[in-house]
């Protein structure tokens, strides 16, 4: 039987959070590039969402995001005038319009994903090799398995 302070042991704490903000800084301080963008926080979820998962509906991006249409709806549009997605027809739905990342916002994922492999490899420098393989292991198996709920 779990108490509540068992459970509390394999929770973040302030501290946690925290030490996971500044690695955030420290790495983002370290890619000045990223900054450059000027990309709002919001706008960097969208794109980093239609880079993982490839071109959908606005609707299911929004939905995705925690976001309202009429935000999703202002989102798009200043990515879209900044060059770094296109909005398209859908295939099979005449209602429904399908965001695509261009070259620009293709460039801009990629950039993310740099970004991120900088904070992991940053969070894992003070580790040895076998922590780091296991720590490595665990973060694959939860995205699989977030994938598979998402």
């Amino acid at each position: 039987m779990k108490t509540a302070t068992t459970k509390r042991r394999h929770e973040a704490d302030d501290n946690h959070a925290r030490a996971m903000i500044g690695l955030i800084h420290r790495v983002t301080a370290g890619h000045p590039e990223r900054g450059a963008l000027e990309l709002t926080a919001r706008q960097r979820l969208i794109i980093q969402s239609l880079g993982l998962g490839g071109s959908r509906p606005i609707a299911a991006i929004g939905q995705q995001l925690g976001l309202t249409p009429s935000t999703m709806t202002g989102l798009v549009d200043r990515l879209e005038a900044q060059g770094f997605l296109r909005r398209e027809p859908h295939a099979r739905d005449r209602r429904a319009t399908v965001l695509r990342l261009t070259r620009k916002g293709d460039a801009a994922f990629k950039r993310e994903v740099a970004f991120y492999r900088a904070l992991v490899n940053e969070t894992l420098s003070a580790l040895g090799d076998d922590a780091k393989r296991v720590l490595l292991a665990t973060l694959t198996h939860l995205s699989r398995s977030n994938a598979a709920a998402a």
